[in-house]
């Protein structure tokens, strides 16, 4: 069975595919809770990502969001596998 990891799924106000984000397990946890509120606010928050990494995002610019539990994808920002971003 594939590994399954938690991931946030943002569609951009304006843009017509939706960004998927794998997120580290805690991370996911937290942001569940806090989701509707970021978004009712238009918040900006620094998300910590599968691979480690960070990610920040502007809720003021998110039409619509939510979390969910997926198969690993190679190419959500973050995903251990997918190798790339802007660590050094």
């Amino acid at each position: 069975m594939p590994d399954m990891r938690p991931g946030l799924v943002l569609h951009l106000a304006g843009v017509g595919q939706p960004l998927h984000i794998a997120l580290d397990q805690s991370e996911a946890d937290t942001l569940r809770d806090v989701l509707a509120d970021l978004m009712a606010n238009g918040e900006t928050k620094a998300l910590t990502t599968a691979d480690g990494g960070s990610f920040a995002v502007n809720f003021a610019h998110v039409a619509t969001a939510h979390v969910e539990t997926t198969r690993s994808d190679a190419n959500a920002y973050g995903a251990p596998a997918r190798g790339t971003g802007f660590r050094n």
